[in-house]
């Protein structure tokens, strides 16, 4: 695959398809096929390989919403897919589909994440509104990370933790 095959060029098609965004309707196209093309342009100095940005995300997002949340059963997905396309088998080896997530940036996918919260907000209908309000809803959701230096600096402990506490939710989480 390169950067002017057929196949690369059709991978945010096949992202929108898989995840139902026909554009259709005002709010089936919450992403667009524009917003995958930036996406992939913002990993300029990505060589082409077997996980370009916008199909590891596309497998990423897949694996996200599988039940068994697997590497592994992600990729055995996506070639059942591509045998049924007619196309070559890809590996279901995980190693390189794993190296592939973790070139994925935070900065792309939160700029990913705000382009079509945008996009949804814009194309909700004021019928939506509750007495001509936007009603923003959370769901208390905790996210667990490694606790090196580095994280320690990018997302510091509460003000309100005591010192030397790794994991403050730990207790609530049983």
């Amino acid at each position: 695959m390169n950067k002017c095959s057929q196949e690369f060029l059709s991978l945010t098609d096949d992202c929108l398809r898989q995840f139902a965004q026909t554009e259709s309707d005002e709010l089936s196209s919450i992403i667009t096929s524009d917003d995958l093309n930036s996406f992939q342009n913002s990993y300029t100095k990505c060589r082409v390989r077997d996980f370009p940005p916008v199909k590891t995300l596309t497998l990423f997002m897949r694996q996200v919403a599988s039940d068994t949340k697997s590497c592994r059963h992600a990729l055995i997905d996506e070639a059942r897919d591509q045998v049924a396309k007619g196309n070559r088998v890809p590996s279901t080896h995980t190693d390189a589909y794993c190296k592939a997530r973790q070139r994925l940036t935070e900065e792309s996918i939160n700029a990913l994440l705000r382009t079509s919260g945008r996009t949804l907000d814009s194309a909700s209908p004021d019928s939506w509104l509750w007495n001509q309000r936007r009603v923003l809803l959370t769901d208390g959701s905790t996210l667990l990370m490694p606790d090196t230096e580095q994280n320690q600096k990018k997302y510091p402990q509460s003000s309100s933790q005591k010192k030397g506490l790794d994991f403050p939710f730990s207790e609530s989480l049983f």
